[in-house]
């Protein structure tokens, strides 16, 4: 879309992994396992996955909540960790997230107007008058009256906190803003009017995504581009279009397969595919291909190598031993 510049990466993660350590010697939780991709300005980059996928993580990682294991995250070209903690703080104000669960993010003794300032007063502004203005306008902008000003939160509904939440990370004019399953606790009819307001905003104000969800179908409604993750591995990243109407890798097939369609079975073109089995654990992955233990197709090459992230048609890739065959 004409609104990406694709010369202009936000975000470059390179071969990222997060580990957490365990009560057990030399054993840890491998919460995300080598992962590469880049997020443009003015894209929207979808990222779904199951429970256990580790793509909460991962979106926590990309705005240095969270410090990567190994690999490397460079924002806006600028290596988070090599900054003083003065400067990640200045830093870290062009990468904001949004999480599922706004009552969560609001204290609930604060007045919605002093909860929407509060990130300008961390910031160091101290302008009182100037950060209520701007509070106010956020508010305005994204659709609450001024008079939700002096509410607290019990008093409004779980669509309006959502919106809340977003003036407040408008205040500080973010680059990127990460959105984890921003609306996955919304009502449908509700879910639709923030997913617009989310488009709204990127128009009006250049704004950079990373959307990260369960429901592929929002995902792909959003989304430019999006990535598969799998046990906290790639399995599949490209357009959003591609990747919905024809994917490569099984899990994506498996995924695609399992969204509902509002016509009678009878009428489907495709049947359901049932994946045998749990997700296995992080603390001990399969050898070879992350879901080789649970996918329809795997033969023996799955199990002695880890597929790699190829490019197999222009824009995009795959990890499977089987892609293209």
């Amino acid at each position: 879309m004409s609104r990406i510049d694709a010369s202009s990466p936000v975000l470059q993660v390179r071969d990222l992994s997060i580990e957490f350590p365990t009560q057990q010697r030399h054993v840890t939780v491998k919460a995300v396992n080598g992962v590469s991709f880049d997020v443009y300005a003015g894209e929207t980059f979808g990222v779904i996955g199951e429970s256990g996928s580790g793509k909460t993580t991962l979106g926590r990682a990309l705005v240095s909540l969270i410090p990567p294991t190994r690999g490397e995250l460079l924002q806006g070209g600028v290596q988070p960790s090599s900054l003083s903690k003065k400067a990640l703080r200045e830093h870290r104000r062009d990468f904001q997230i949004l999480f599922q669960d706004p009552n969560a993010a609001l204290n609930p003794r604060m007045r919605i107007v002093d909860s929407v300032m509060e990130p300008l007063e961390v910031a160091g502004h101290r302008d009182q008058q100037a950060n209520r203005a701007a509070a106010l306008q956020a508010m305005a902008r994204v659709g609450l009256p001024t008079e939700f000003a002096e509410r607290y939160p019990h008093q409004l509904s779980g669509g309006q906190k959502q919106r809340v939440i977003i003036a407040r990370a408008l205040t500080l004019k973010p680059r990127l803003i990460v959105c984890d399953e921003v609306v996955a606790a919304l009502d449908v009819s509700i879910r639709g009017e923030v997913l617009n307001l989310f488009a709204d905003l990127q128009r009006e104000f250049g704004l950079t995504y990373v959307f990260i969800t369960h429901d592929l179908s929002v995902v792909s409604h959003i989304s430019d581009r999006i990535a598969v993750m799998y046990l906290g591995s790639l399995m599949e990243l490209g357009p959003s279009q591609a990747l919905s109407e024809a994917p490569l890798h099984p899990y994506t097939q498996a995924l695609l397969s399992a969204e509902p369609i509002p016509i009678p079975r009878s009428m489907r073109d495709s049947q359901r595919i049932h994946l045998q089995g749990e997700v296995p654990s992080p603390m001990n992955p399969p050898s070879g291909c992350p879901f080789r233990t649970r996918c329809p197709k795997a033969i023996e090459a799955c199990a002695q190598s880890r597929p790699v992230l190829t490019e197999h048609v222009p824009g995009h890739w795959v990890a499977c031993h089987l892609a293209g065959h």
